[in-house]
Protein backbone atom coordinates (compact mmCIF):
# COMPACT_ATOMS: atom_id res chain seq x y z
CA UNK A 1 0.00 0.00 0.00
CA UNK A 2 2.77 2.33 0.73
CA UNK A 3 4.54 1.63 -2.07
CA UNK A 4 1.36 2.68 -4.25
CA UNK A 5 1.12 5.60 -2.62
CA UNK A 6 4.42 6.71 -3.54
CA UNK A 7 4.37 5.83 -6.67
CA UNK A 8 1.38 8.07 -7.30
CA UNK A 9 3.31 11.04 -5.58
CA UNK A 10 6.53 10.42 -7.42
CA UNK A 11 4.41 10.64 -10.80
CA UNK A 12 2.45 13.81 -9.76
CA UNK A 13 5.18 15.42 -8.94
CA UNK A 14 6.83 14.76 -12.06
CA UNK A 15 3.43 15.94 -13.84
CA UNK A 16 3.64 18.72 -12.30
CA UNK A 17 7.12 19.98 -13.10
CA UNK A 18 6.61 19.10 -16.67
CA UNK A 19 3.27 21.32 -16.32
CA UNK A 20 5.66 24.02 -14.59
CA UNK A 21 8.29 23.86 -17.02
CA UNK A 22 6.10 24.61 -19.88
CA UNK A 23 5.48 28.38 -19.52
CA UNK A 24 9.34 29.10 -18.78
CA UNK A 25 10.05 27.27 -21.75
CA UNK A 26 7.81 29.27 -23.82
CA UNK A 27 9.38 32.00 -21.97
CA UNK A 28 12.79 31.34 -23.65
CA UNK A 29 11.51 30.86 -27.05
CA UNK A 30 9.52 34.78 -26.83
CA UNK A 31 13.11 35.61 -25.49
CA UNK A 32 14.97 34.03 -28.32
CA UNK A 33 12.26 35.48 -31.06
CA UNK A 34 12.71 39.31 -29.23
CA UNK A 35 16.64 38.71 -29.40
CA UNK A 36 16.42 38.00 -32.94
CA UNK A 37 14.19 40.17 -33.71
CA UNK A 38 16.56 43.53 -31.82
CA UNK A 39 19.55 42.06 -34.14
CA UNK A 40 17.34 42.16 -37.17
CA UNK A 41 16.33 45.96 -36.17
CA UNK A 42 20.10 46.95 -35.68
CA UNK A 43 21.32 45.29 -39.00
CA UNK A 44 18.88 47.24 -40.26
CA UNK A 45 20.16 50.70 -39.08
CA UNK A 46 22.88 52.92 -40.40
CA UNK A 47 24.34 55.50 -39.23
CA UNK A 48 24.62 59.25 -41.36
CA UNK A 49 26.08 62.56 -40.83
CA UNK A 50 24.20 65.71 -42.18
CA UNK A 51 26.16 68.93 -42.76
CA UNK A 52 24.76 72.20 -43.77
CA UNK A 53 26.57 74.43 -45.61
CA UNK A 54 26.57 78.35 -46.95
CA UNK A 55 28.72 79.48 -50.30
CA UNK A 56 26.44 83.00 -50.11
CA UNK A 57 28.59 84.90 -48.23
CA UNK A 58 31.87 83.71 -48.85
CA UNK A 59 34.53 82.23 -51.49
CA UNK A 60 35.07 79.00 -49.59
CA UNK A 61 32.14 76.89 -48.13
CA UNK A 62 30.97 77.91 -44.58
CA UNK A 63 29.98 75.00 -42.57
CA UNK A 64 26.75 76.17 -40.92
CA UNK A 65 26.00 72.44 -38.34
CA UNK A 66 26.86 68.96 -38.17
CA UNK A 67 25.05 66.51 -36.83
CA UNK A 68 24.85 62.44 -37.03
CA UNK A 69 22.38 60.18 -37.07
CA UNK A 70 21.37 56.29 -36.20
CA UNK A 71 18.34 55.87 -38.80
CA UNK A 72 16.38 52.88 -40.22
CA UNK A 73 17.89 51.76 -44.03
CA UNK A 74 15.76 52.91 -46.57
CA UNK A 75 14.58 56.12 -44.39
CA UNK A 76 14.37 59.28 -47.02
CA UNK A 77 16.79 61.71 -46.76
CA UNK A 78 14.33 64.62 -46.00
CA UNK A 79 12.94 62.31 -43.15
CA UNK A 80 15.96 62.76 -41.70
CA UNK A 81 16.82 66.54 -42.36
CA UNK A 82 13.58 67.34 -40.55
CA UNK A 83 14.55 65.44 -37.43
CA UNK A 84 18.18 67.56 -37.62
CA UNK A 85 16.47 71.40 -38.08
CA UNK A 86 13.45 73.27 -38.78
CA UNK A 87 12.94 72.66 -42.60
CA UNK A 88 10.52 74.78 -44.82
CA UNK A 89 9.15 72.75 -48.28
CA UNK A 90 6.72 73.02 -50.57
CA UNK A 91 5.48 69.32 -52.19
CA UNK A 92 4.59 68.89 -55.82
CA UNK A 93 4.43 65.47 -57.84
CA UNK A 94 8.38 65.67 -58.50
CA UNK A 95 8.58 65.37 -54.43
CA UNK A 96 9.41 68.55 -51.91
CA UNK A 97 11.35 71.70 -52.78
CA UNK A 98 13.14 72.66 -49.54
CA UNK A 99 12.65 76.30 -49.55
CA UNK A 100 14.17 77.28 -45.78
CA UNK A 101 16.58 75.22 -43.91
CA UNK A 102 17.20 76.88 -40.20
CA UNK A 103 15.46 80.08 -41.63
CA UNK A 104 18.40 80.29 -44.42
CA UNK A 105 16.73 80.27 -48.26
CA UNK A 106 15.42 83.23 -50.00
CA UNK A 107 13.79 82.79 -53.58
CA UNK A 108 13.38 86.06 -54.25
CA UNK A 109 16.88 86.18 -54.11
CA UNK A 110 17.51 82.72 -55.65
CA UNK A 111 18.80 81.82 -52.69
CA UNK A 112 18.93 77.79 -53.32
CA UNK A 113 19.42 75.03 -51.32
CA UNK A 114 20.92 71.61 -53.14
CA UNK A 115 22.21 68.44 -51.62
CA UNK A 116 24.82 65.61 -52.09
CA UNK A 117 24.80 61.90 -50.90
CA UNK A 118 28.34 60.63 -50.24
CA UNK A 119 29.95 63.53 -53.20
CA UNK A 120 27.19 63.03 -55.83
CA UNK A 121 24.92 65.38 -56.65
CA UNK A 122 21.33 63.89 -56.16
CA UNK A 123 18.97 63.24 -58.85
CA UNK A 124 15.35 63.30 -57.40
CA UNK A 125 13.88 65.40 -54.66
CA UNK A 126 14.94 64.71 -50.89
CA UNK A 127 11.77 62.99 -49.81
CA UNK A 128 12.73 60.22 -52.86
CA UNK A 129 15.95 59.90 -52.07
CA UNK A 130 16.94 56.59 -50.09
CA UNK A 131 19.60 55.88 -47.44
CA UNK A 132 21.00 52.77 -48.07
CA UNK A 133 24.73 52.92 -47.21
CA UNK A 134 26.03 53.13 -43.53
CA UNK A 135 28.40 55.99 -42.60
CA UNK A 136 26.75 58.20 -45.71
CA UNK A 137 27.56 61.84 -45.70
CA UNK A 138 24.90 63.69 -46.88
CA UNK A 139 25.36 68.16 -47.20
CA UNK A 140 22.97 70.24 -48.08
CA UNK A 141 24.63 73.58 -49.40
CA UNK A 142 22.79 77.04 -49.54
CA UNK A 143 24.18 78.73 -52.77
CA UNK A 144 22.90 81.65 -55.29
CA UNK A 145 22.06 80.67 -58.46
CA UNK A 146 21.71 84.05 -60.66
CA UNK A 147 25.22 85.20 -59.41
CA UNK A 148 26.29 82.06 -60.75
CA UNK A 149 24.62 82.51 -63.71
CA UNK A 150 26.11 85.75 -64.33
CA UNK A 151 29.53 84.97 -63.76
CA UNK A 152 29.59 81.36 -66.03
CA UNK A 153 28.37 83.72 -68.41
CA UNK A 154 30.89 86.15 -67.85
CA UNK A 155 33.80 83.84 -67.20
CA UNK A 156 32.61 82.07 -70.70
CA UNK A 157 32.10 85.47 -72.67
CA UNK A 158 35.90 86.33 -71.01
CA UNK A 159 37.23 83.03 -71.89
CA UNK A 160 35.98 82.92 -76.00
CA UNK A 161 37.10 86.71 -76.33
CA UNK A 162 40.56 86.02 -74.86
CA UNK A 163 40.61 82.79 -77.50
CA UNK A 164 39.21 85.00 -79.63
CA UNK A 165 42.24 87.55 -79.79
CA UNK A 166 44.73 85.11 -79.34
CA UNK A 167 46.86 83.82 -82.10
CA UNK A 168 49.65 81.24 -83.08
CA UNK A 169 52.79 82.51 -84.71
CA UNK A 170 55.75 80.45 -85.83
CA UNK A 171 59.10 82.22 -85.88
CA UNK A 172 62.06 80.64 -87.24
CA UNK A 173 65.97 81.98 -87.40
CA UNK A 174 67.83 81.67 -90.65
CA UNK A 175 71.58 82.07 -91.49
CA UNK A 176 72.67 82.98 -95.17
CA UNK A 177 76.33 84.06 -94.56
CA UNK A 178 77.70 80.70 -93.90
CA UNK A 179 75.94 78.75 -97.10
CA UNK A 180 74.64 79.18 -100.25
CA UNK A 181 71.17 77.84 -98.96
CA UNK A 182 69.47 79.22 -96.48
CA UNK A 183 70.40 77.56 -92.86
CA UNK A 184 67.48 76.63 -90.73
CA UNK A 185 69.13 77.61 -86.88
CA UNK A 186 66.13 77.45 -84.82
CA UNK A 187 62.22 77.42 -85.01
CA UNK A 188 59.80 78.00 -82.62
CA UNK A 189 55.40 78.69 -82.26
CA UNK A 190 53.82 80.58 -79.48
CA UNK A 191 50.09 81.39 -78.67
CA UNK A 192 49.94 85.07 -78.14
CA UNK A 193 47.50 87.98 -78.20
CA UNK A 194 46.45 89.57 -81.62
CA UNK A 195 48.16 92.42 -82.07
CA UNK A 196 51.43 91.90 -79.77
CA UNK A 197 54.42 93.06 -81.42
CA UNK A 198 57.13 91.37 -83.64
CA UNK A 199 59.26 92.20 -81.56
CA UNK A 200 57.52 91.37 -78.30
CA UNK A 201 57.93 87.90 -79.25
CA UNK A 202 60.99 87.47 -80.68
CA UNK A 203 62.44 88.61 -77.06
CA UNK A 204 60.84 85.23 -75.58
CA UNK A 205 62.22 83.18 -78.03
CA UNK A 206 65.90 84.28 -77.69
CA UNK A 207 68.16 86.48 -76.42
CA UNK A 208 68.15 89.61 -78.64
CA UNK A 209 70.63 92.69 -78.68
CA UNK A 210 69.19 96.26 -80.15
CA UNK A 211 69.51 99.51 -80.21
CA UNK A 212 66.30 101.90 -80.42
CA UNK A 213 65.68 105.36 -81.74
CA UNK A 214 62.20 106.99 -80.85
CA UNK A 215 61.96 107.74 -84.55
CA UNK A 216 62.33 104.24 -86.07
CA UNK A 217 62.31 101.86 -83.42
CA UNK A 218 64.39 99.11 -82.64
CA UNK A 219 67.36 98.17 -84.54
CA UNK A 220 68.65 94.60 -83.97
CA UNK A 221 72.20 94.08 -84.07
CA UNK A 222 72.60 90.15 -82.70
CA UNK A 223 69.70 87.21 -82.17
CA UNK A 224 71.04 84.07 -80.36
CA UNK A 225 74.68 85.82 -80.39
CA UNK A 226 74.86 85.94 -84.00
CA UNK A 227 75.51 89.70 -85.82
CA UNK A 228 78.10 91.70 -86.88
CA UNK A 229 78.27 95.42 -87.66
CA UNK A 230 82.11 95.80 -88.32
CA UNK A 231 81.90 92.87 -90.90
CA UNK A 232 77.95 94.02 -91.72
CA UNK A 233 76.26 90.86 -90.63
CA UNK A 234 72.22 92.01 -90.32
CA UNK A 235 68.90 91.11 -89.89
CA UNK A 236 65.92 90.68 -91.45
CA UNK A 237 62.70 90.16 -91.23
CA UNK A 238 59.87 88.61 -93.05
CA UNK A 239 56.05 88.23 -91.85
CA UNK A 240 54.28 85.30 -93.98
CA UNK A 241 57.13 85.64 -96.97
CA UNK A 242 56.43 89.80 -97.31
CA UNK A 243 59.70 92.19 -96.47
CA UNK A 244 58.28 94.06 -93.39
CA UNK A 245 58.50 97.86 -94.08
CA UNK A 246 58.74 98.53 -90.47
CA UNK A 247 60.90 97.62 -87.11
CA UNK A 248 59.92 94.55 -85.36
CA UNK A 249 58.49 96.50 -82.36
CA UNK A 250 55.86 98.51 -84.40
CA UNK A 251 55.07 95.43 -86.58
CA UNK A 252 51.81 93.73 -85.27
CA UNK A 253 50.95 90.05 -85.28
CA UNK A 254 46.92 90.09 -86.70
CA UNK A 255 46.84 86.74 -88.42
CA UNK A 256 46.62 83.55 -87.05
CA UNK A 257 49.55 80.77 -87.89
CA UNK A 258 51.81 83.99 -89.40
CA UNK A 259 55.05 82.34 -90.15
CA UNK A 260 57.92 85.12 -88.82
CA UNK A 261 61.54 84.79 -90.28
CA UNK A 262 64.39 86.76 -89.14
CA UNK A 263 67.54 85.98 -91.62
CA UNK A 264 71.14 86.82 -90.96
CA UNK A 265 72.59 88.25 -94.13
CA UNK A 266 76.02 90.18 -95.26
CA UNK A 267 75.12 93.45 -97.00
Amino acid sequence: MKKKILAVVVASAAFMGLFASQPVQKQNVQAAKNTKTAKKAKAKQISVTYTLKDTTKAKNKQTLAKKTFKVKKGTSVFTVLKKAWKVNYTKSSYGVFITKIKGLGNEKKKLYWTYTVDGKMAKVAADKQKLTKNKSKVVFTLKQYVQAAKNTKTAKKTTKKAKAKQISVTYTLKDTTKAKNKQTLAKKTFKVKKGTSVFTVLKKAWKVNYTKSSKYGVFITKIKGLGDEKKKLYWTYTVDGKMAEVAADKQKLTKNKSKVVFTLKQY
